[in-house]
């Protein structure tokens, strides 16, 4: 009932939306994401499991100005061989601010080419299952490098239901082919409404820190390469102190004719990243990933990934599809 009152709001606020927006540049936009992952793994860490299934979007914008646009939507979510949930209906609601030097969203908005943090922080998943960032996000940016910073409220407290949110953020400076980049997340799980004796408050989080060479106006279609320091940090509350796990991670892609190759290698403690790949838990973790992309065209895009993985000397593999296609336009609204 609660997402089907959700649906309703939504279709009254889309039709107040289309209203308002007479007089104004109005823009749409729809279309569909799709994904096949397949893990082969046989590792402590991580399962062995085939993620295989769509989303279908859309969503609409008034541009008020120049620098101010309103946007709303919704974002569906089918997995193969399941049914459709209604829950997997998520709305798209938010106000976005975009100047010179300031980028600001606040709503639920996608996260795609906005929320980027490595997967040693956050796995690549999140995007099949949540495509949009529930709170804001906030970006200073010169041509020079930029910061940001973002709140993603990611479950509200309930009776039964834990009170979860996420902060994080990420910063580069660029100087010719020289780069320093560092990422950031802090995850709190707060207790349910109704505390049970072993529901305790947890802290998670961690960082990375590095620099590189983007060495793509010289070499190759693309090529970089880069270094860096990471740690983790955990804690539940009344139970354990803070425990903080140390590491490096050093990455190397290479790209001719939309065909890649992208190694890593990761050395240290295993990581305790709630959200992140739990492939990082490892003490040591040398990934090779083969990429092809066969469509970059301005409305679609498509790459299809085969990737090794070395844990505890164990080789592991996977292999990725991804398609990203979209269709949208725009008009102004004369009012009568």
């Amino acid at each position: 009932m609660r997402s089907l009152n959700k649906l309703i709001f939504i279709i009254i606020f889309i039709f107040a939306f289309y209203i308002i927006a007479k007089g104004q540049t109005f823009e749409w936009q729809t279309g569909v994401s799709g994904f096949f992952d397949n893990h082969e793994y046989q590792n402590q860490y991580a399962k062995s499991q085939t993620i295989f299934g769509s989303r279908m979007f859309g969503y609409a914008k008034i541009v008020l100005n120049r620098e101010i646009e309103i946007g709303t939507g919704l974002d569906l979510l089918y997995e193969f061989g399941d049914k459709l949930r209604k829950d997997n209906i998520e709305p798209v609601l938010y106000l976005h601010f975009n100047k010179e030097f300031v980028n600001f969203y606040f709503g639920s908005f996608p996260r795609r080419n906005l929320i980027t943090p490595p997967r040693i922080l956050q796995s690549d998943t999140i995007q099949y299952y949540r495509p949009n960032c529930e709170g804001l996000f906030l970006e200073f940016k010169k041509p020079w490098g930029f910061q940001s910073a973002w709140l993603d409220w990611t479950s509200r407290q309930a009776d039964t239901i834990r009170e979860v949110f996420q902060i994080g953020g990420t910063g580069m400076i660029k100087k010719g082919v020289f780069f320093y980049r560092h990422d950031f997340i802090m995850t709190h799980f707060a207790r349910p409404a109704n505390q049970m004796p072993n529901d305790q408050i947890r802290d998670n989080g961690g960082m990375y820190a590095g620099v590189g060479f983007n060495l793509t106006p010289y070499l190759f279609d693309s090529i970089t390469i880069s270094t860096g320091y990471c740690f983790s940090y955990d804690r539940v509350r009344n139970v354990s102190y803070f425990s903080y796990n140390h590491g490096s991670l050093t990455t190397l892609y290479i790209e001719l004719l939309n065909v890649g190759i992208r190694t890593s290698i990761y050395v240290g403690d295993g990581q305790i990243q709630m959200w992140g790949d739990k492939l990082y838990r490892a003490n040591y973790y040398n990934r090779l990933d083969l990429v092809w992309h066969f469509f970059r065209k301005k409305n679609i895009s498509g790459s299809a990934e085969f990737s090794f993985h070395v844990v505890d000397d164990i080789l592991d593999l996977s292999q990725t599809l991804k398609i990203y296609a979209t269709i949208g336009g725009q008009r102004t609204l004369k009012p009568k």
